[in-house]
């Protein structure tokens, strides 16, 4: 985050020095192959919310969305309209996409046990 909002190089650098638990998002969501919802809120002031369409774009997985809450901000962005119901779309997805690799692993001539 910081080298998001630090130009200037050794302060973009300061968190990299001083956290012993750094969480570097971009190569955690690299590794991870499972369905993703991203949901990010555009008022945010915490993390900037490019951030949140960078970490999107970096995923692997087969299945991820983007929820996009322009007045959502850090804390609250689960308080905007639509926001469960992008939740419901997402799981109605990830159900509808299973539903359709079970039908197609049980036309083939393979026993499944």
């Amino acid at each position: 985050m910081a080298a998001t909002l630090f130009s200037f190089i050794p302060m973009r650098l300061l968190p990299l020095w001083c956290y012993r638990n750094q969480f570097l998002s971009y190569r955690q969501v690299a590794l991870c192959r499972m369905p993703s919802l991203f949901v990010s809120g555009l008022s945010d002031q915490l993390i900037p919310p490019v951030m949140m369409k960078q970490l999107y774009e970096l995923s692997p997985a087969r299945t991820k969305r983007l929820a996009i809450f322009p007045e959502g901000t850090h804390n609250d962005t689960w308080q905007c309209q639509g926001y469960f119901a992008s939740l419901e779309q997402f799981m109605k997805d990830l159900l509808k996409s299973h539903a359709h690799e079970e039908s197609n692993q049980t036309s083939s001539s393979v026993t499944i046990i």
